[in-house]
This record gives C-alpha cells, sequence and structure tokens, in this order.
C-alpha cells in the first residue's frame, strides 16, 4: 500500500503541474462558424481533455449535447450547426456538471447571466475555472495542505465560486482515484505472477 501513495503523490503532482497553467478559450477565440455536432465534440474534448480526459469516459457526447438541447440548457441548431454561443454553453455545462447536479446548472447560469452579458459572463467563468484549479493544483504541488478562496456572498460571483471550486477539487479527487485505480490494478498483476 506505501508503494500505492508513494505513486499517486508523485503522479498527482505531475498532473497538477501539468494543468496548473491551464486555459480556456474565451469568447473571442471560440469559432464563430457554424460548426456540426461532429466538430462541436472534437472542439470541447480537445479543449478539457487536460482537465477531465482521464476517466475512461467520453467528456462529451452528441447524446448529451442532444439531451441538453431538450432540456433546454442550449438553445436548437440553426440548421444543424452549432454557434460560437452553444459551444461556450457546452464548455460551461460539461465544466459544471463535474460537479453540480445536471438539473441545477440551467438555474446557476441563469443567476449567471444576470450580472452581465453573455461573452462577459463567459469570460468571468473561465477566470473563475482557471483560479480555482490554479489554486487546487498548487496546493498539491506544494506541502501546504489548505487552499484558501475567498468570496463575497453578495453576488452571483459567489455561486460561480463556489461551484467552480467544486469542480476543481473534484477533478483532482477524480484524478487521485483514477491513479489509485490503476496502481492498485497493477499491484494486484504483480503478486498474482
Amino acid at each position: 500500500m506505501d508503494n500505492i501513495v508513494f505513486g499517486t503523490d508523485e503522479r498527482m503532482k505531475s498532473y497538477a503541474e501539468s494543468v496548473a497553467d491551464f486555459r480556456l478559450p474565451r469568447w473571442e477565440k471560440i469559432p464563430t462558424l457554424g460548426l456540426y455536432m461532429d466538430q462541436v465534440v472534437t472542439v470541447i474534448e480537445q479543449t478539457l481533455a487536460p482537465l477531465i480526459g482521464f476517466a475512461g469516459e467520453a467528456i462529451i457526447t452528441s447524446s448529451m449535447v442532444n439531451n441538453y438541447v431538450k432540456l433546454g440548457m442550449v438553445q436548437k441548431p440553426e440548421k444543424k450547426k452549432y454557434s460560437r454561443e452553444h459551444i461556450a454553453s457546452l464548455i460551461v455545462i460539461t465544466i459544471l456538471k463535474q460537479a453540480t447536479a445536471i438539473g441545477d446548472i440551467r438555474l446557476g447560469i441563469d443567476t449567471i447571466l444576470q450580472s452581465g452579458e453573455k461573452d462577459v459572463c463567459y469570460d468571468r467563468f473561465c477566470d473563475y475555472v482557471e483560479r480555482a484549479v490554479r489554486k487546487v493544483a498548487k496546493s498539491v504541488m506544494s506541502t501546504e495542505e489548505t487552499v484558501d478562496i475567498n468570496f463575497s456572498f453578495n453576488s452571483a460571483d459567489s455561486m460561480m465560486t463556489m461551484a467552480v471550486c467544486s469542480f476543481a477539487t473534484m477533478i483532482f479527487t477524480s484524478k487521485m482515484l483514477s491513479i489509485v485505480r490503476e496502481e492498485a490494478s497493477a499491484s494486484e498483476t504483480e503478486t498474482s505472477k
């Protein structure tokens, strides 16, 4: 078991280093041309793979996108083409669903959008995600055991802060569990030889 813990620590530090400077595409960098479903899935997979692409599950699928449209979480595409707004919404939903119940995501997005224009809110969301991931990554890389996160409880930003902090800690927890599973499996294979 000590080998599993030691290997986990080293691999977690390596993961933390790899995502500490993770950047989401800002509104202006999201493609403006209408994309078809398979292109949208590819863009989101490539965007989020460094953070959540390790669990062995698809980050997003066309079925998921269709369900989000049916649930009213994402607007219907025009002539089967998805816009910048669709892609931004799908990035936000994919991130938030890692730590928030799918039924609550729409309410959270609506609350956040009350504080400004979609492009400004999306870019602010990206800033918050990156800060939360960076803070958790730095705590994993250092000997310090705490992560200081400040928020004010008088705005939609407090909800966004809490949601992205949940996301950041959840992805690190998922990564650690993935590593522990791999190391336990490797250990069992070695023992059975």
